[in-house]
């Protein structure tokens, strides 16, 4: 634990300045950008310098990898121009560590069984907060209404879209064995622990980064380029399903189906309300259903 809660507070000390929106303002007027970008890229390899060292299992060639992946996603916009082939590369980038499952070993956990602590949490969070700041503070995006809380409008569509999607959801998904129905059979206390900590974990960090670049980036820039809510939606939720080939396994079409439906109702959750947050409520929701109601097979 000396390893793990200091490293872990830094983290979400950092991870949660980058998410609030009073606090990304404040970065957005701290000149000159290259300060930041350096601040915040040390700030991205402290947690695993403090972990790494006080576990014994710090390796030079796994920190320069890190500081190449932090240095150069953070540094992007210091050094493309706003251009949508720079945005598209900027996008590559962000999946491309995530796909390949980089962080897993190089935040290895002491013990038998180096991944019983998952300390690559450490990793996707710092990834998630400087993805973030590059695309909304250096680049200067507009997603539309983003943050962590969402308004009363914002609640009541993401629950309603949540509501016309989770049965033909959960039909898709049962028919193709990837989810079946299984309720948990725990005491109610037990599970209504396990769906509020499920939703607000959701939501606050796999939904806020993934309905942020999904829906507020790609949806969005397509609605603004074609002015066809439709086609911004099905395209937008196509590469969300796509990005889920390499769940499990590769490739893993079954969940990418599923995963794209569920696209579909963040999309028009997102559409009809210009609201990242919306879509949030949809995609935690829907998680939330299937971490009580459902069981993979």
């Amino acid at each position: 634990m000396t390893a793990v809660l200091p490293a872990c507070l830094w983290e979400s000390a950092f991870y949660v300045a980058s998410v609030l929106e009073s606090t990304r303002h404040w970065f957005g007027r701290l000149r000159p950008r290259k300060l930041l970008a350096g601040v915040l890229w040390v700030s991205a390899l402290v947690p695993y310098l403090i972990f790494s060292l006080r576990s014994g299992t710090f390796r030079g060639g796994s920190f320069l990898v890190l500081a190449a992946l932090f240095g150069g996603l953070i540094g992007w916009y210091l050094v493309f121009p706003r251009r949508w082939i720079f945005d598209v590369g900027f996008l590559l980038l962000v999946a491309a560590p995530v796909a390949a499952r980089t962080f897993g070993p190089i935040y290895l956990a002491p013990g038998a069984d180096p991944h019983d602590l998952h300390m690559d949490l450490l990793g996707h969070l710092a990834w998630i907060r400087l993805a973030l700041v590059a695309m909304l503070v250096f680049r200067g995006w507009k997603p539309g209404a983003f943050g962590v809380w969402p308004r009363g409008r914002e609640w009541l569509v993401g629950v309603a879209y949540f509501l016309a999607v989770i049965l033909p959801l959960g039909f898709l998904a049962a028919e193709l064995h990837v989810y079946r129905f299984a309720p948990r059979h725990d005491s109610p206390w037990q599970i209504a622990g396990i769906a509020v900590g499920t939703f607000f974990g959701i939501l606050w960090v796999v939904a806020l980064s993934e309905e942020l670049f999904f829906r507020g980036v790609i949806e969005r820039a397509l609605l603004d380029y074609w002015r066809s809510p439709l086609a911004a939606i099905l395209v937008s939720a196509v590469l969300y399903g796509c990005s889920h080939l390499w769940y499990r396994h590769f490739p893993n079409w079954q969940d990418a189906l599923v995963t794209t439906v569920l696209g579909v109702a963040c999309g028009m959750a997102y559409a009809s309300t210009g609201s990242v947050r919306a879509s949030m409520v949809t995609h935690a929701l829907t998680v939330v259903a299937a971490r009580v109601l459902f069981r993979p097979f």
